[in-house]
């Protein structure tokens, strides 16, 4: 995500310095519509990519509370130690997921 700050700032830096430098030569009208499609694509890009984050984030939070829920229903103590263990998305991303009341079983 950083990364497309600084792209986004490059590319900006690169439209308007032939505008207010260099008096906006006929010439600079090429570089000018290039950077701006590269200011453009970074931008849809960093607004797609933010949009992913938070429709994972949104599923993963109903996914910790259908196994929240889960857990008050569940008196067997197999199933909810395996409800409980941390959870591993492809060792990219680690969600501990633990139970929050103790229901002894009957």
């Amino acid at each position: 995500m950083a990364c497309y700050f600084g792209w986004i700032a490059l590319d900006l830096r690169e439209i308007f310095y032939p505008i207010l430098m260099n008096n906006y030569v006929k010439s600079k009208i090429m570089t000018i519509v290039l950077h701006t499609f590269c200011l453009s694509n970074n931008i849809f890009k960093f607004l797609l990519i933010n949009y992913i984050c938070e429709t994972v984030t949104i599923k993963a939070r109903a996914t910790a509370d259908l196994l929240n829920r889960l857990s008050y229903v569940t008196y067997d103590i197999e199933i909810r130690e395996i409800v409980s263990v941390k959870i591993n998305f492809y060792n990219i991303i680690e969600v501990n997921i633990k139970s929050t009341s103790r229901v002894n079983p009957v």
